[in-house]
């Protein structure tokens, strides 16, 4: 899924609510709580990454462990995550990443 489609599907507030669903029920098994509003009302996407950035600060409060786990629980590829943690703006990028991931699981579910 590319930018463009990726930003195509989030005019659609349906899907935007079920990639804050996912986003929720993958940090949920990390006992990382995100505000109620976040799994009822759909945000717009820099939104969503703000929450996110905040999450992933949390995580990694628990060390590099517990940020792995979490970034194979997503299933963002290893390869990426390393290229992005040498990044100055890592965890900007790592939840932009981390959103299109979890959009890009909920696409694949509706398609297929």
């Amino acid at each position: 899924m590319n930018d463009e489609t990726l930003i195509s599907h989030f005019s659609n507030s349906d899907f935007v609510l079920k990639t804050q669903q996912q986003i929720h029920k993958d940090f949920a098994k990390f006992n990382l709580e995100f505000p109620e509003y976040f799994i009822f009302d759909p945000l717009d996407a820099e939104r969503i990454e703000e929450l996110l950035q905040e999450k992933l600060a949390e995580v990694i409060k628990f060390g590099e462990t517990k940020l792995l786990q979490l970034m194979y629980t997503i299933d963002i590829p290893e390869e990426q995550f390393l290229k992005l943690i040498t990044q100055p703006d890592f965890l900007i990028s790592l939840s932009k990443a981390v959103l299109k991931r979890e959009a890009l699981k909920v696409y694949l579910r509706s398609k297929f």
